[in-house]
């Protein structure tokens, strides 16, 4: 080992230098490597924020769609009482017009009764009572 730090002994300060060096290189990248892993942190960090506030509107999106979906059934369901209602009326109104018919009908007939004379004999047993 003494051959080894002879032969070297000339060039000692040499290789101590290289050491310093190495050394000063050595801090230098551990510093720049702090100073990238400090960036990516915040990198992370700010994606993170913004990956929740898009979780946030997702899901206020979500609501607000099962809203709009539930709000559409609804007009849906209303538009189908609606029409089972109308259908409901016309029933209606159409056995009313018959009815309307119907009467007319019979006032006419009545009318016509009412226009003759009336025989003899019913004429005196309505003006005895």
């Amino acid at each position: 080992m003494s051959m080894i730090f002879n032969a070297l002994a000339p060039f000692r300060s040499h290789i101590i230098a290289m050491v310093g060096v190495l050394a000063v290189c050595g801090i230098g990248a551990a510093i720049i490597a702090w100073q990238h892993i400090q960036a990516q942190n915040r990198t992370i960090e700010a994606k993170d924020a913004r990956i929740g506030d898009l979780v946030s509107v997702n899901n206020r999106w979500a609501a607000w769609a099962a809203q709009q979906q539930k709000l559409r059934d609804l007009e849906q369901r209303n538009t189908r009482l609606l029409q089972d209602q109308l259908a409901a009326i016309e029933q209606a109104s159409a056995a009313q017009s018959e009815q309307l018919r119907e009467l007319e009908a019979s006032n006419a007939e009545v009318k016509e009764l009412l226009g003759r004379r009336l025989p003899a004999d019913l004429r005196r047993v309505l003006e005895q009572r």
